[in-house]
């Protein structure tokens, strides 16, 4: 019976290792599509081909184009020279490769290039997230200013139930304080929030009211957990919306 079971598993981990690794190739190149996910969703793929005594290795410019479709083309060309640097690779303008490399260092190479190009998207997803929660974070300024004058704080620091915490913008009215976070939508930006928020209501019945304001209503994830530990407003809201949630 544990032979039996043995075999079964060494079947099923047969079964998903070909469903994680897709493999296609022509007379010139093969390509490896492997388990690790761009931030649009499609799967890191490498390919390779014979060059003289060795081989070429290269994500063939697919992590450029997934920057590009995020719209951070620029961003991602001054990214990818660092990324390749440090995962010992190179990065020529459009793709991400190794030359030359002898047969026996295959896996480490296509390992390397495939992390590296996953790796610059990601940072280049991650630097456009923190330039337009820049550009929504001075517009939340901007209407606070407007609405309330000197009550307005920008990069407000409170001190939670057990941590110290800096929120995007502050009112405060006498005792009374309404903290502002804006929340782009993405999941780090959300549990950010969320873990901020938590913290700051655990105060008890004087805490803070808390006001996240996201920059994508539709596109936010973990919508309803984020709307447990602070009422959700819309940064495009109307001046009454912003009055009334203060």
């Amino acid at each position: 019976m544990t032979s039996l079971a043995q075999a079964s598993l060494s079947q099923i981990a047969t079964d998903l290792a070909k469903a994680l690794v897709r493999v296609s190739s022509n007379n010139q190149t093969a390509r490896i599509s492997l388990p690790l996910l761009y931030p649009g969703g499609s799967m890191v793929g490498v390919e390779f081909s014979r060059i003289r005594d060795g081989f070429l290795v290269s994500d063939g410019g697919v992590a450029r184009r997934e920057a590009g479709m995020l719209g951070g083309e620029k961003s991602f060309v001054r990214i990818a020279h660092d990324v390749a640097r440090r995962f010992n690779i190179r990065f020529d303008h459009n793709m991400m490769f190794d030359l030359d490399v002898p047969e026996a260092h295959l896996l480490p190479a296509v390992i390397a290039v495939a992390h590296a190009a996953q790796t610059a998207v990601s940072d280049t997803a991650m630097h456009l997230a923190a330039v337009e929660h820049a550009d929504y974070r001075a517009y939340l300024w901007e209407k606070l200013d407007r609405l309330y004058g000197k009550s307005a704080q920008k990069h407000a620091k409170i001190r939670g139930s057990t941590e110290d915490w800096e929120f995007d913008a502050a009112i405060h009215a006498g005792s009374h304080v309404t903290l502002f976070e804006v929340v782009s939508p993405n999941a780090n930006s959300v549990n950010s929030a969320v873990t901020k928020f938590l913290d700051v209501r655990d105060l008890g019945e004087g805490a803070p009211k808390r006001i996240a304001v996201v920059t994508n209503l539709n596109a936010t994830p973990r919508l309803q957990v984020l709307g447990r530990t602070a009422r959700i407003l819309r940064s495009d809201a109307n001046d009454n919306d912003f009055r009334m949630a203060a």
